[in-house]
């Protein structure tokens, strides 16, 4: 199984997301707004026994609901090299608590430390072949949308499936946050 954590988006806000999806605009591979989270930590490939183990650790863990904060539309791993486009998200303190704790969490069971900085975002399209000028301009079309804050009260162990036309993410779990 291919697995990762994360918050789901509430109703309202994942309508208002997908709205920005304007596949004629841009050329790119457009995200499932079905699909759409915010990632807390990328497990990777577990075995039925890791899996359990990480189950139980996350259930067994602590953390109070996270406030999730976009600043706007933003591109992965840089300007210079857009690949993916993002709603990126304030590293507000509770959604990094959240994030440590999940962390630690698995680690304890066995998962390696993570090797680069969180960075929360919510991911709108892959742009892998699209010229980064093009990529740019969509950005300035968009730039002085914004959007509410949101409080996550739960998040979400998934499994990736990944597919031709995208990865298929199916819930195994989900934990209520009560720190």
């Amino acid at each position: 199984m291919r697995l990762f954590t994360a918050i789901d988006l509430p109703d309202g806000f994942q309508d208002e997301v997908a709205a920005l999806q304007a596949p004629s605009a841009l050329d790119a591979r457009w995200t499932d707004p079905d699909q759409f989270h915010v990632t807390l930590r990328f497990i990777g490939d577990a075995n039925a026994e890791q899996t359990a183990r990480y189950e139980q650790a996350l259930a067994d863990m602590t953390a109070p609901p996270a406030r999730c904060k976009p600043y706007g539309l933003d591109v992965l791993p840089s300007r210079r090299s857009p690949r993916v486009l993002v709603l990126g998200l304030e590293r507000t303190a509770s959604l990094v608590a959240l994030y440590e704790a999940v962390s630690g969490a698995l680690e304890r069971e066995g998962l390696s430390l993570e090797d680069r900085d969180y960075t929360p975002h919510i991911t709108l399209a892959r742009v892998d072949d699209t010229a980064s000028e093009t990529v740019h301009a969509f950005l300035r079309t968009l730039n002085a949308h914004s959007f509410p804050a949101f409080r996550a009260d739960q998040f979400v162990l998934y499994e990736s499936t990944l597919a031709p036309n995208g990865a298929a993410h199916d819930a195994q779990a989900v934990y209520s946050l009560n720190g």
